[in-house]
């Protein structure tokens, strides 16, 4: 098995929480607003209290087999083949979610920023990016998202507080956006927003115990829903929903507007900073889990001779969408409102064989 170093619980909830944020800079805020209106800022956190009980699930699991990664789970509960089959199956969402995450940047950022830029050339640069980073492991791309995620945090309040000049608190009516039955619904369906918190699970190893997995789980999740709410109600009280629906990426356009006189304009750009350092941490961190996984599933124990061709394939999928309606109304839109199947209920599955089974592990 690949070496993957060990690091801290900062570290890890550093990277967990980017993971989690980064998508929600580009068209998430949007489509969040199409399906509930208004609702969007607490409908965050009805996919949070799902997200919560699939978390919970993956921590026992955990816990009855301590010293163990989620694929040996699933290979000591199921069996070497449908334990191969649980662990191929999460594999292949991370590397179709960094795809699909690397084109929604791609094409977000040719509309506001680099226009005339070939598609090519700004999806190669990421995936040399994904590539260097899994060159020098998992421990130097946590430590960085440590060392990021402060600066981030930072830009990220400078922005509300300088955006609190547009606020009009009457936009958060009605208050039940499309009614609360939907919200609710919605909340459920998009409990994948929080997916990434049980990549703990793939790399529990790195971390110093069954008690630092749970911490870092949670402290993840209550970290990501608190900044989601924030960026939501704050898009809600800057723009209208009918708007809203119609910006491509709201943050973005929220952004634009901060202006201050005529020596402080162009505000974006700190929000640009914000966008690319967790798009460079993010997928990088996808696309590791995934050769971590394959590594586990193949007995590889060196995963640099397969990084480059993994690479190939993450800019093949991210090239079957024709264009950003596509991947938005169709591929983005399933992986989002469908993820939680894998990130939640393959766990819960596996808890419940254990159960009825009685199986435990043991630790080494």
């Amino acid at each position: 098995m690949v070496g993957q170093g060990k690091f801290g619980n900062k570290e890890a909830i550093s990277a967990l929480v980017i993971a989690c944020m980064a998508k929600e800079f580009f068209t998430d805020p949007n489509m969040i607003v199409r399906k509930v209106g208004t609702a969007g800022w607490y409908m965050v956190l009805v996919s949070a209290a799902v997200a919560a009980l699939g978390f919970t699930a993956v921590y026992f699991l955990l816990k009855r087999f301590p010293g163990k990664n989620i694929m040996e789970i699933y290979d000591d509960v199921f069996g070497r083949y449908i334990g191969f089959g649980f662990s191929f199956t999460v594999a292949f969402v991370l590397l179709f979610s960094a795809a699909m995450n690397l084109r929604e940047y791609v094409e977000i950022i040719k509309i506001y920023v680099f226009p005339k830029t070939p598609p090519v050339y700004l999806i190669g640069s990421l995936a040399v990016t994904a590539v260097i980073l899994s060159f020098i492991g998992l421990e130097n791309i946590t430590r960085y998202s440590k060392l990021a995620g402060y600066v981030m945090l930072v830009g990220f309040i400078i922005l509300l507080m300088l955006s609190s000049r547009f606020f009009r608190f009457y936009r958060i009516y009605p208050l039940l956006g499309y009614g609360l039955k939907n919200t609710l619904v919605q909340g459920f369906l998009r409990s994948s927003i929080y997916g990434e918190i049980t990549l703990v699970a793939i790399f529990a190893k790195s971390l110093h115990g069954i008690q630092d997995i749970r911490k870092v789980g949670y402290t993840s999740l209550i970290i990501a829903a608190s900044l989601m709410l924030l960026m939501q109600l704050g898009l809600t009280l800057i723009f209208t929903y009918p708007f809203s629906k119609e910006l491509t990426a709201p943050l973005y356009a929220g952004a634009s507007l901060i202006h201050y006189g005529v020596f402080f304009q162009r505000v974006e750009s700190l929000f640009l900073f914000i966008w690319n350092i967790s798009t460079l941490i993010s997928i990088p961190l996808l696309f590791y889990m995934v050769l971590l996984i394959y590594s586990y599933l193949f007995k590889i124990d060196d995963i640099r001779p397969i990084t480059v061709p993994f690479s190939f394939i993450m800019i093949a999928l991210s090239l079957i969408p024709s264009n950003i309606v596509e991947l938005v109304q169709f591929y983005i839109r399933y992986l989002r409102e469908f993820g939680w199947v894998v990130f939640y209920v393959l766990p819960s599955i596996a808890l419940l064989m254990t159960a009825l089974t009685k199986k435990k592990g043991w630790q080494a």
